[in-house]
């Protein structure tokens, strides 16, 4: 029996030395735990970035700043335009009065063509004296149809150039109304992805700092672990109790007298009782510190299940972006590269149609210098009218007969010198316009190969800063994708824990068995005190409690010193409160 209590003792020594060694590293873990996910946290909120590139926060700001400066270039590319808009504008009203001019030219022509029928008819009247004068006439009525065809001509190119103007201007207008409506959602658009993604990484941060805060709701149980297996003490003592009470024992053969083996046999009818008795005792409180462990095991558990789902569900879930739209992690990454593209779609685009514009603004220029090419041809018809008008003044003033075409010549001289002057003034107008449209259409080419230029340098750095935006996504997304609220050595040691818990249990079982050995011995004790009475003739034996008493108070823990004493039937001194232990 000795044996088997020693054996026992030895045992939960074992199960309470591995216990006593595994609760505190537990906690060291779990506090081990709490930094690591507080430094991964902190990692998350500096972002620190590969070669040199700073925080993801540093990142955010670094890229609002190049689209604010973007955005301002844009601008004054857009009040360019503007200036370059206007400008066009004003010389196409010149085409206007181009084409006012080349209506005059031609009425002035037609006139002239009727006073060159006139002059014929009046030549053909005056016979041989007006043969001269008919050959004038018969050159004015040419000059008149060729500058009536060359006006109908020019008028013709003059309104297909103003067609052309206008039709530039429009698709110039709309080309406005394009780069106006990007260069005011440029900023807004690309500037909101940016909101949400500090938002993103915001929510992030702040849910897993949230999760890491929960986290040490687990210090409570795990510390409650390791108070409720405090039973190493009782246990021993209460073990050394029994064997005390057994120690006493005499061996029966060296009891000489009846007398001696009735008190011994009557004494040893209480150790069975009291054994089993703090037996069930020890039991019992290992069975209620093994119950109360293993609740808070699985409260703890439970706990790092909860846990452990949400910060999966964190990591597989959304978070709540611009009127209350919920998005995925990815699902904003994706977002944000695709307001990029679209963005530079939309500005490769109006580049396009700048281009186009360029292009055709060129051929345009090139059809006003061949009408100017057009007016001197008007210029050449100028100066032959004037050399018709002086030879028509002298036949005139030779052939008296032809006196009476004064008028006619008179009328010859105001349309030769209108015609001319609106020649000159359209020259005059037409240089004017191609110096002002050639200067236009060339800012505007400029513009177009500078914008061109302008806009590659700008998806080169906007794309740099989101390359760098999404590395730094990268790093958070993977810090965060390993996060982990405890260490796996804290599992490990847990789950230590959990297996020597169930060794206690088992020791609980194991004490338990030994009071079958105790209530066999009882029956024995029983049987060999009623043989020794039957023996002696009697029917029972009165013994004194000093023997008894002197064991139990030698008891170091106080409720055991109570039980024993109910069980003998004598009080004992008041002590420490029940379950405390008691020294001596």
């Amino acid at each position: 029996m000795v044996n088997s209590l020693k054996k026992v003792e030895r045992n939960t020594e074992e199960v309470f030395l591995e216990l006593a060694q595994a609760l505190p590293e537990l906690v060291r873990e779990m506090r081990k735990s709490l930094d690591v996910s507080e430094e991964t946290i902190s990692a998350m909120e500096k972002g620190t970035a590969s070669a040199g590139a700073g925080t993801v926060q540093g990142l955010v700001s670094r890229t609002n700043e190049a689209v604010i400066h973007w955005a301002e270039q844009f601008r004054l590319l857009a009040e360019r335009d503007a200036t370059i808009f206007e400008q066009l504008h004003r010389a196409i009203g010149k085409l206007e009065e181009i084409s006012r001019s080349i209506n005059h030219i031609r009425l002035d022509s037609e006139d002239m063509e009727i006073v060159s029928l006139n002059a014929m008819t009046v030549a053909l009247k005056a016979g041989n004296a007006g043969r001269a004068f008919s050959y004038i006439t018969e050159e004015l009525k040419r000059l008149s149809n060729r500058t009536v065809a060359l006006s109908e001509k020019v008028s013709a190119n003059g309104k297909e150039l103003i067609d052309s103007f206008t039709l530039l201007q429009a698709e110039l207008e709309e080309t406005r109304t394009i780069q106006k409506s990007f260069l005011e959602t440029f900023r807004t658009r690309i500037t909101r992805s940016f909101e949400d993604f500090e938002r993103a990484v915001r929510t992030m941060i702040e849910g897993s700092r949230d999760l890491r805060q929960r986290s040490t709701d687990l210090q409570s149980p795990i510390n409650r672990m390791m108070e409720a297996i405090q039973l190493q003490d009782l246990i021993r003592q209460s073990i050394d109790h029994i064997v005390l009470a057994l120690d006493v024992i005499k061996p029966e053969d060296s009891l000489d007298t009846a007398e001696n083996l009735l008190d011994e046999l009557a004494f040893l009818r209480d150790i069975p009782r009291l054994g089993i008795s703090l037996i069930e005792d020890v039991a019992r409180q290992i069975d209620e510190s093994t119950d109360t462990f293993f609740s808070l095991t699985e409260e703890a558990e439970t706990q790092l299940d909860e846990l452990e789902q949400e910060r999966r569900d964190f990591m597989s879930g959304t978070i709540r972006v611009r009127g209350n739209q919920d998005v995925s992690f990815s699902q904003l990454m994706n977002e944000m590269s695709a307001i990029l593209d679209e963005l530079v779609l939309d500005l490769n685009g109006y580049l396009k149609r700048k281009e186009q514009l360029a292009a055709r603004s060129a051929a345009i220029t090139g059809n006003v210098e061949q009408l100017q090419g057009s007016f001197r041809t008007f210029q050449t018809l100028v100066n032959r009218f004037h050399s018709i008008d002086i030879a028509a003044r002298i036949e005139v003033a030779k052939q008296t007969v032809l006196r009476s075409m004064g008028n006619s010549t008179d009328q010859m001289t105001a349309l030769t010198r209108k015609i001319g002057q609106d020649v000159e003034n359209s020259l005059a107008v037409t240089r004017d316009f191609i110096a002002s449209t050639s200067t236009v259409m060339d800012s505007y080419r400029e513009a177009y190969r500078e914008e061109a230029l302008f806009a590659g340098r700008f998806q080169a750095d906007m794309h740099q800063h989101y390359r760098l935006l999404q590395e730094g996504w990268e790093r958070i997304t993977g810090v965060v994708g390993e996060f982990s609220l405890f260490t796996d050595q804290f599992f490990t040691v847990f789950s230590r824990s959990k297996e020597n818990g169930a060794k206690l249990r088992d020791t609980a079982r194991e004490i338990r068995g030994l009071k079958d050995d105790l209530e066999m011995m009882e029956q024995s004790i029983q049987h060999r005190y009623e043989e020794a009475l039957k023996k002696s003739g009697l029917g029972e034996w009165k013994i004194g409690d000093a023997r008894l008493k002197e064991i139990i108070e030698r008891f170091t823990i106080f409720t055991h010193k109570q039980q024993a004493g109910d069980l003998a039937g004598f009080d004992v001194e008041q002590g420490a409160a029940s379950g405390d232990v008691t020294l001596f």
